[in-house]
């Protein structure tokens, strides 16, 4: 009795996790684009594109793609007396580009300029721990 339960219960569970409908499918791309549009894997996540509404990828494109970010980067960096904010800013930019030493000196900077904020000091210590 046990076991027919068990396997009627595995047999529900593989029907449904193999029967996505057509919007869980997309969300299951849509994602999986984001993922490697944050990995900085653009040539993996163009060739999801066609199968994806451009108007969903818009504002991401804008925001992560590697010119865009080079882009802001500049922006902030010629602006003089940063806030912990802009320097966060420049920590998640310096992160997107892959630079590893420039995104930890922005961290410490801002944890620098404001360090009783809990969000800055969760990032701060997560980094150099």
């Amino acid at each position: 009795m046990k076991i027919a339960i068990l396997v009627g219960l595995t047999l529900i569970n593989f029907y449904f996790s193999i029967n996505l409908s057509g919007g869980d499918r997309y969300v299951n791309r849509l994602n999986k684009w984001y993922k490697l549009a944050l990995e900085n894997k653009w040539s993996e996540a163009t060739k999801l594109e066609k199968s994806l509404d451009q108007a969903d990828l818009k504002w991401f494109k804008e925001k992560y793609k590697p010119e865009n970010l080079k882009k802001r980067l500049n922006e902030l960096t010629v602006k003089t007396n940063k806030s912990a904010n802009e320097w966060m800013e420049i920590a998640q930019i310096q992160s997107g580009l892959g630079d590893k030493n420039a995104e930890k000196q922005a961290i410490k900077t801002a944890h620098e300029l404001d360090p009783i904020r809990a969000d800055i000091e969760k990032v701060y210590f997560s980094s150099f721990l």
